[in-house]
């Protein structure tokens, strides 16, 4: 009874598997994990057949045992939002290789990888919006994509270029979430202006943004 009070069945102690929703099921199989009183829980793909409320509650049970049991979680996931809410730190596996670490703040804001990138825009819907992706071509003025960490101010960025290299800027996308309490970001930006003005700039945005790249050109 005191694993179903912990997982928040202990009013279906007495029902059959078939009489359980996708959810319920799903906590019956962390109650039987924790039963055997594990060091460490793993969680394999727990959210992938779940409706988004569900998949909400049950990343909120995992977080309330990681807490109470001072329990080491190691969870299994390809969607991002997952990772969002509970992980504290990441490792991002392709084709069985390990290719990327890190605190969650590191992963959002400076992805090293091209498939931690292509997550993470996936999960910001940052990627290039198709009436730009129709117009690029090999030279012109560069769209510059910048990854903004919590102590970025999107609006700074912008200020800083006009201000101090006389580029203009247009903002193609902008896109904030959070980490937990961690704000982060995704800036496309199309910089207009003299051609060794850019450069200048260009060189200003990849020394005080870790992760500055020139995507395309329009």
């Amino acid at each position: 009874m005191e694993l179903l009070a912990l997982v928040g069945l202990e009013d279906k102690v007495h029902d059959y598997p078939a009489n359980l929703s996708g959810g319920q099921k799903q906590r019956v199989a962390i109650a039987r994990a924790l039963a055997s009183d594990p060091e460490i829980l793993l969680c394999d793909e727990a959210t992938s057949a779940l409706d988004p409320a569900t998949t909400k509650s049950i990343l909120q049970l995992l977080k309330s045992i990681n807490k109470k049991l001072n329990l080491t979680i190691l969870l299994i996931t390809h969607e991002m939002e997952v990772i969002k809410i509970i992980c504290d730190q990441v490792a991002v596996i392709d084709g069985g290789k390990l290719i990327e670490t890190g605190t969650v703040e590191q992963i959002f804001t400076s992805p090293k990888e091209a498939l931690t990138k292509h997550f993470i825009q996936s999960s910001l819907h940052a990627e290039l919006p198709a009436i730009y992706q129709e117009r690029l071509k090999e030279s012109g003025n560069p769209i510059v994509q910048i990854y903004l960490a919590e102590h970025h101010n999107q609006i700074s960025v912008i200020k800083h270029l006009h201000e101090h290299y006389h580029i203009d800027v247009a903002i193609i996308s902008a896109q904030i979430d959070y980490v937990g309490s961690i704000k982060f970001g995704i800036l496309n930006l199309e910089l207009i202006g003299d051609a060794e003005r850019i450069v200048d700039g260009l060189s200003y945005l990849k020394s005080n943004y870790s992760q500055t790249e020139i995507i395309g050109y329009v």
